[in-house]
């Protein structure tokens, strides 16, 4: 109240609105280990205009990483077309499926980068526009479970392809022919049939050059599996500040605004999260039934080539495939877990909807609340090619899929 001579005047206390005037930093401090993936394969978005340099630098790695990629798949498919012995094909099966999840998640990243972009854009903006402190506090959280779980992919990736690429070449020691010439193992073989491999220098380079494409294909790995946990877990955080903004829709204590306000903000929130998540999806649908169906086949074969490692007490192999092993299971295992706590947060919306003192609103405003209901009962998912929904029975599904292929791939060779 502010006395002036005769007149008093009443000044009401405004709340002041929130502005996060640290948001790029938030949203790098999110999206960092996917830049980190993605800008080496030249395939990280252009938030901001680039400059001709930046496009030039880009267009290079996309050409560069193509090549490497190309460079093991083309060999490899001739020296499976050549060989006759099945055993050996179904040993060459295995690195020759991992190099084509590679060029076609690759392909598919490249297809979709629109739409990444417009996820990325649509990530920075909601840390733009965040409403309050505690609204901040629910977005860091998940951008540390997103952080966390793309850095433990990468580093299962990474770990593995050192063990594969490097390490069990080198230790695995050269092999004796038939004709009784020395063979030096590469990390994927392939057939060169203009020149001798194992002569030198042509060995040293393929065997650099093959561990550059193993550094590729473990990118675009470890890249495809870091979008999909961020996009989601940035979902699912968007989607609990809904549910804090429906918790306070009745009482109005905790955000600024009348009803009207309160309930506009709970709808333009939950439109646009909808709309991020469809976006994730046209992102993730290819990629991740690549995914699934790669994976499947490839705890199949490098369980069957474990085992055999296992019978010759082979150390470094048993390490290299277990490794593998771990890595091809964690990855379809981080795939089915965020589509499944994304779907159940989604449901949670409906469910708080219902919870919240509805009858105390107006008639119309209560049955505004309706369609966010019936949008939650069915709610946006993530899936495998619009095939299969990505959850964690369907985890349980793939696993003992690949475990019925092992046992029968076992039966078949004995």
């Amino acid at each position: 109240m502010v006395i002036s001579g005769n007149r008093t005047s009443v000044t009401k206390n405004k709340p002041t609105e929130f502005k996060n005037i640290s948001f790029d930093e938030d949203a790098r401090f999110a999206l960092r280990i996917n830049q980190l993936l993605l800008k080496p394969l030249g395939i990280w978005p252009a938030i901001k205009q680039r400059s001709f340099i930046e496009n030039l630098v880009a267009t290079v790695l996309v050409i560069i990483c193509s090549f490497l990629l190309a460079f093991v798949m083309l060999p490899g498919l001739f020296l499976f077309v050549k060989v006759k012995s099945v055993a050996i094909k179904i040993r060459l099966a295995g690195p020759l499926s991992f190099c084509l999840m590679g060029v076609m998640k690759y392909c598919s990243l490249i297809y979709d980068l629109k739409n990444l972009n417009d996820c990325i854009k649509q990530i920075i903006a909601d840390w733009r526009e965040l409403r309050s402190s505690d609204d901040r506090d629910i977005m860091i959280s998940y951008a540390k479970y997103g952080r966390v779980g793309a850095t433990i992919c990468a580093f299962f990736m990474y770990g593995s392809g050192v063990f594969y690429a490097i390490i069990l070449p080198n230790l695995s020691g050269n092999i004796k022919s038939s004709n009784n010439e020395t063979i030096r193992p590469f990390a994927y073989p392939s057939y060169y049939g203009f020149f001798d491999p194992q002569a030198s220098p042509a060995y040293e380079i393929i065997f650099s050059v093959h561990c550059c494409c193993a550094f590729v294909m473990h990118s675009v790995t470890s890249a495809t599996c870091g979008l999909a946990v961020v996009f989601v877990m940035h979902a699912c955080g968007q989607l609990e500040i809904i549910i804090r903004w429906l918790d306070d829709l009745v009482g109005g204590k905790k955000n600024n605004g009348n009803l009207n306000e309160r309930l506009s903000m709970v709808i333009k929130k939950h439109v646009q999260t909808l709309k991020f998540i469809s976006n994730v999806e046209k992102v993730l649908c290819v990629i991740c039934l690549i995914e699934v169906v790669g994976c499947t086949f490839n705890i199949c074969t490098v369980g069957y080539d474990l085992l055999l490692q296992w019978g010759d007490n082979d150390a470094i192999g048993i390490i290299t495939y277990t490794i593998l092993l771990i890595s091809f299971t964690f990855n379809i295992f981080l795939f089915c877990y965020i589509g499944e706590r994304l779907t159940e947060q989604c449901e949670k919306v409906g469910e708080t909807t219902y919870m919240i003192e509805w009858h105390r609103l107006p008639e119309k405003k209560a049955l505004g609340l309706k369609l966010t209901i019936v949008t939650a009962q069915n709610p946006v998912i993530i899936t495998a090619g619009k095939i299969v929904d990505l959850s964690l029975n369907s985890f349980c599904h793939i696993m003992q899929s690949s475990l019925a292929y092992l046992n029968l791939l076992r039966t078949f060779m004995e």
